[in-house]
């Protein structure tokens, strides 16, 4: 490693492990322009050049106002610099600063923001500027390329063949520093280059990353090579004691006090969806055996082809929830775009859902080797779960879709390309997602064809989609809790936790309270009497009967007023 540094820069560095700056680096891209990253990046996938020149930041300090700041940076194995000398100390080392303009985006960064900064936008091999942030939909993501954008950066560099607004990231002893608008140290140098740099030598198949939780405290000791990236992800990386077991950053230290400000509960969630192709089987191989030699099958449709079809399973959070004219909206992040709705009816079956329901949608009914609708389903320890196929008329109002051949009334798609869930209400208002791996925060692998996606996270009155949704393909678990192995166990199995779902969870009225006047009085009984009699999902069977009748009144009368 070249030790050849700048005298002020490197007894700064020296002085201080870390400063508590508000900003730090969290990965680089390494990869060389005729070679692709050995492993893949979500966003990127496996590309040449693996999406160019890259910077990956973590934003450490709540409203942090980075206008001026600079990013130093040096290559500080290649000494083909023209003899300009930016900061380094020495003009023949590749180097170059990326400086903040004055913007107003600049100036209130939230604690646990990703920003990536990145040479070229969509035209070239990289990405365009991105500044829809919004932390209470799971979007931590903040974007933005340098070639000839002035308005939000400006770069100078030293490197032959490179011009104002480029950059320049690579495997010979890359490192950079982070300055304040007085040009005062804030971070010192991360990456091979710098400092008690902790890991082996970066290739050009490789990135450099952080393998740590981010925060104001970490150092470049946790620095260290990488085969796959995570651009505009937290990180990940194998265990170095079990490498079958995947690591990843937790970003909850810093963004808990900026998702205070969300509100306190989604109201639904996606909890697993299927991505198995109609030819293919669950972790892949034949009916007889899986791709690993074992029986990888789900706990309702066993081991078949297609695991079901197209499905999604949800579960409600918010007490008595009401998705009366609610939709579904469907997103593949590919090239060919395909999107679209499931739009649920206004059927009072749907009106009054309790906390902790899973609610599965299947686009096959059972005779199709689906599901048909079935409101009063109970599986093992009482959990409760409900049904609805997609054709059913009485609680499906429309579907649309963009892909060729689903187009007609009742059908969906779920896949593994990139696939997103998003909620809307009756007012066509986002309520809840993305969830998914083509939301912005999933970061925890590729989800394949012969793979379904869940929630490996016990419920919780707020998801979004930055929460533990994972890749799977050993359990499936349609219409109940999801299960999963703890790494690196794989005896050890852990079965989802509904417990901090129940009754009157983020519901403001008591479930009594049929017409929500915030009053139990005669006004419900009088729904009651509407519903009486065999009614199985209706808001007035209190009880959970699968019928209104004097129990569901006595509920009320002992609750009067």
């Amino acid at each position: 490693m070249n030790t050849t540094f700048a005298a002020v820069s490197f007894a700064a560095l020296l002085s201080t492990q870390a400063l508590a700056g508000g900003l730090i680096m969290n990965e680089y891209n390494a990869v060389g322009s005729t070679k692709m990253l050995t492993g893949s990046d979500p966003v990127f996938g496996q590309v040449l050049n693996n999406g160019g020149n890259w910077i990956e930041l973590v934003v450490t300090q709540d409203h942090l106002d980075i206008r001026g700041w600079k990013l130093k940076w040096a290559e500080t194995g290649n000494s083909t610099g023209n003899g300009t000398d930016y900061w380094y100390g020495n003009g023949s080392i590749d180097q170059g600063i990326i400086t903040f303009s004055n913007n107003a985006v600049w100036s209130d960064l939230r604690s646990g923001t990703i920003l990536t900064v990145i040479e070229t936008d969509a035209s070239g091999v990289g990405r365009n500027d991105d500044f829809t942030f919004d932390p209470c939909s799971g979007d931590w993501w903040i974007n933005v390329h340098t070639f000839n954008n002035p308005t939000y950066v400006s770069t100078v560099t030293n490197k032959i063949g490179k011009v104002a607004g480029q950059f320049s990231t690579g495997n010979a002893n890359w490192m950079m520093e982070i300055c304040n608008a007085a040009n005062a140290l804030v971070t010192p140098a991360f990456g091979e280059g710098g400092p008690i740099y902790g890991g082996s030598g970066i290739s050009s198949t490789e990135v450099g990353k952080l393998r740590a939780d981010p925060s104001a405290g970490v150092t470049n000791a946790s620095f260290n090579d990488g085969d796959s990236s995570s651009f505009g992800r937290p990180n990940t990386w194998s265990d170095p004691l079990v490498p079958i077991c995947k690591v990843r950053q937790d970003f909850a230290a810093l963004r808990s006090s900026v998702m205070d400000g969300c509100p306190s509960c989604t109201p639904i969630a996606l909890n697993e969806y299927n991505a198995v192709t109609s030819v293919t089987f669950l972790n892949g191989g034949t009916l007889a055996a899986d791709s690993a030699g074992g029986a990888a099958a789900d706990s309702y449709f066993g081991r078949v082809a297609g695991n079901g079809g197209n499905w999604i399973e949800m579960v409600v959070i918010q007490d008595r929830l009401d998705l009366r004219g609610w939709t579904l909206e469907w997103q593949e992040n590919v090239a060919d775009g395909n999107h679209g709705t499931v739009t649920f009816s206004q059927s009072p079956a749907i009106s009054a859902i309790p906390s902790g329901t899973i609610l599965t949608l299947t686009e096959k009914n059972a005779a199709g080797g689906g599901k048909d609708t079935d409101l009063v389903g109970v599986i093992s320890g009482g959990q409760r779960w409900i049904n609805i196929w997609s054709h059913d008329t009485a609680l499906i109002d429309s579907t649309f879709s963009t892909k060729v051949g689903d187009n007609a009334y009742g059908a969906f798609s779920v896949t593994n390309s990139k696939w997103s869930l998003t909620f809307r209400d009756g007012s066509n208002m986002v309520v809840a997602g993305p969830f998914g791996e083509g939301a912005p925060g999933y970061s925890l692998g590729a989800v394949g064809n012969t793979s379904v996606c869940r929630l490996k996270q016990d419920l919780a009155t707020r998801l979004t989609g930055t929460n533990d949704y994972d890749d799977t393909a050993t359990y499936s678990t349609f219409g109940s809790p999801n299960r999963w192995i703890i790494c690196p166990d794989e005896s050890t199995i852990f079965t989802q936790s509904f417990a901090a779902l129940g009754e009157g969870v983020c519901q403001a009225y008591a479930p009594w309270d049929l017409d929500m006047n915030g009053s139990i009085d005669g006004g419900d009984i009088g729904l009651c009497l509407l519903d009486f009699g065999p009614c199985p999902g209706c808001a007035a069977d209190i009880d959970g009967s699968g019928e209104v009748d004097g129990g569901d009144i006595g509920i009320i009368l002992l609750n009067f007023n």
